[in-house]
């Protein structure tokens, strides 16, 4: 039966088995795609439409989670959200503590304690009250920290819990949250999406996500392009390629899903944070918050985006070209 000609759903079906267990031994993954390609031929054999002979046997996400219960199978998607969880929050702990340096040493405060008029000249924290009072500005680190010492059961409330506390400060922590604002994104994004690889993750919305995430990469170089050419400045060509090459070149290697641009525009977005710091002027809460959105969307899509594996398809025997061509599709 497993030589009868299926319908093009059965085919696309188990070709997106075959990616759910991309991961598993190759002799496992033809034997499991060959058991449910009988299933299917059974199912239509008996009258059964091909809607109803899939609707039985669920989503390929199911299937696969089913055989690796079974055969006791690695379970990549488990292996790859944790691992994404783990990347996002130790990102987030780094920018934890990069806002802290930023806020206790850099930021100037008009506040006193006693809530009465700043002093002639601001100074920062540290200056103001003393470390004691600036080691504070560590806490939201902390909190970012906590789910690695957590059983790993209570890390997806932990983040969650985490991720809102931060929030709430963001909003209510006047010009100091404000530099938190990227802390707390970063938070959400480690809290929501290991969940959301775990049960998997549609085309559509991989799809969707990368050209988002690209029209945003993009939009500094296509600001800077517009501007260029309305002539309302100029620029050599080390402004263009920094400024309006590299963020159009990244953007289309993002929609393209190219893990490494993801990894080079959260590198941008720190470097864009770590100058705004080191340069602040009148727009250094500007530059603070978009490198800070630039390496939250990369970090994002480094830590969802899998890293290419070896191609298995040269492991297989040759003489077994008919299950080789069940699990391609072909």
């Amino acid at each position: 039966m497993t030589n009868d000609v299926l319908p093009e759903a059965a085919e696309t079906y188990l070709r997106a088995l075959g990616v759910e267990l991309s991961d598993a031994p190759p002799d496992t993954v033809r034997e499991i795609i060959e058991d449910v390609r009988a299933h299917i031929a059974d199912a239509l054999a008996s009258g059964r439409t091909i809607k109803q002979a899939l609707a039985g046997l669920g989503s390929p996400q199911a299937v696969a989670g089913q055989a690796r219960d079974e055969l006791a199978l690695p379970d990549g998607a488990l292996d790859h959200a944790a691992r994404a969880g783990r990347t996002l929050r130790a990102i987030a702990v780094a920018v934890g503590v990069l806002t802290a340096v930023c806020v206790s040493f850099l930021l100037r405060t008009a506040l006193p304690l006693d809530l009465t008029e700043a002093g002639p000249d601001e100074q920062s924290i540290v200056q103001r009250y003393g470390p004691g009072l600036a080691m504070l500005t560590l806490l939201p680190a902390l909190i970012a920290a906590a789910p690695f010492a957590l059983p790993a059961r209570a890390r997806g409330v932990t983040g969650i819990a985490g991720a809102v506390v931060l929030t709430a400060l963001t909003f209510v922590g006047g010009e100091i949250g404000l530099y938190y604002f990227p802390l707390a994104l970063l938070l959400w994004v480690a809290a929501i999406a290991p969940s959301r690889i775990r049960r998997g993750i549609g085309r559509v919305a991989v799809r969707s996500w990368h050209l988002a995430a690209a029209a945003f990469v993009a939009l500094p170089g296509l600001l800077a392009a517009s501007s260029v050419a309305a002539g309302k400045f100029g620029m050599d060509w080390v402004g263009v390629a920094l400024w309006v090459a590299g963020p159009i070149t990244l953007g289309v290697l993002c929609a393209c899903g190219i893990r490494a641009a993801y990894a080079v525009t959260a590198l941008a977005g720190a470097l864009v944070m770590i100058l705004a710091m080191v340069e602040r002027g009148f727009l250094f809460a500007a530059f603070w918050l978009f490198g800070g959105l630039y390496l939250m969307v990369g970090a994002s899509g480094f830590a969802a985006v899998r890293a290419k594996t070896r191609d298995r398809a040269g492991q297989r025997p040759p003489a077994d070209r008919r299950r080789s061509t069940a699990l391609s599709g072909g």
